[in-house]
């Protein structure tokens, strides 16, 4: 039995800690490329950043809770390991829903970068204001789930109030975190439609934003371990596939919002490109000055097309759109 538990523990925490490392191998890649090669690092980024913050936070909060036997039955915890084990769980309930929104969030603050037209812009902002209500509502219910709050994790049965029903609430925030994945996924099709350019490389733009979709297969895979997790008659020992899955779906979302921030970091063309036209992976921002007149670009690149945003003057609010033909291949 032992031996059971101590295999499980070994599963989530091998499991979490190379894909976390991944992550951060990731991350730090993308941060080096904006900051450093194309001196275009933006609040996409900074977002990323604490989003990886927020996954090292559950990973070391993972180790806690092996400390405290998760994945052992409940019987064979002490009443200290397993009141610590509540309050772990307490705490990564918040951390949880602070990575996957502040991912999403990193997400559609990208879109901005090309947001070339108002309605779009306008949809992007709306977005992201639905996804920091969302998450603030969660970590709200989260905290006023019991009352009092050391309630959550009183065993005893002695601790006079009352909890709301955490498996509604998990279920509830487990769709709509499916719901706002496939939203921001299809969220910026239209623009990408738009572009007209031969269908190859049309599809090759496509292609990337369409990464986004394995994210929402994790988070579709861990609706079935909040099934098991919310049915179990012992959450101890069942604790591994919930946190399991929930890394699987906060790191694959990582993977996905950064690796196209990339291609900078490959591209040689790109790397050495004049700093009046700095690169943003696929793509970047330059500034051209004549005069007193100021105007800001943005160029999308994607293998062998370039679509250019040029502002009319700054601070303007209107946007011209330039597509230019192939450039070097």
């Amino acid at each position: 039995m032992a031996s059971e538990g101590l295999a499980r523990q070994n599963l989530v925490i091998g499991i979490s800690t190379a894909l976390t490392a991944v992550s951060v191998i990731i991350v730090c890649l993308r941060t080096y490329t904006r900051a450093i090669i194309l001196h275009n690092a933006g609040n996409d980024d900074y977002a990323m950043i604490a989003a990886l913050a927020c996954t090292i936070s559950y990973l070391t909060t993972l180790y806690v809770l092996r400390d405290n036997n998760m994945g052992f039955r409940g019987r064979e915890a002490s009443f200290l390991q397993a009141t610590m084990s509540l309050k772990i769980a307490y705490a990564i309930e918040i951390i949880y829903y602070l990575c996957v929104n502040i991912i999403k969030v990193s997400i559609v603050l990208f879109y901005l970068r090309f947001a070339v037209k108002k309605p779009f812009e306008r949809l992007c902002k709306g977005t992201i204001y639905l996804l920091l209500t969302f998450c603030l509502v969660c970590i709200i219910v989260i905290l006023v789930q019991c009352r009092p709050l050391y309630k959550a994790w009183d065993l005893t049965g002695m601790v006079p109030g009352t909890c709301i029903n955490t498996t509604i609430f998990i279920y509830t925030t487990s769709a709509l975190n499916i719901v706002l994945d496939v939203w921001i996924l299809i969220l910026p099709l239209k623009v990408l439609l738009s572009i007209q350019r031969p269908g190859r490389e049309k599809s090759a733009l496509l292609a990337i934003f369409a990464l986004g979709g394995f994210s929402c297969i994790a988070s579709i895979a861990r609706i079935y371990s909040v099934r098991i997790f919310t049915a179990s008659t012992d959450p101890f020992y069942d604790a591994v596939p919930i946190n399991v899955w929930s890394m699987v779906e906060i790191n694959v979302g990582i993977w996905c919002a950064s690796i196209p921030a990339l291609k900078a970091l490959f591209s040689k063309s790109q790397r050495t490109r004049s700093q009046n036209t700095l690169t943003h992976g696929y793509q970047y921002h330059g500034s051209e000055r004549s005069g007193t007149k100021k105007s800001m670009g943005t160029i999308i690149r994607n293998e062998e097309f370039t679509l250019e945003e040029i502002a009319s003057r700054e601070g303007s609010s209107e946007r011209i759109v330039r597509h230019t033909g192939p450039r070097g291949v």
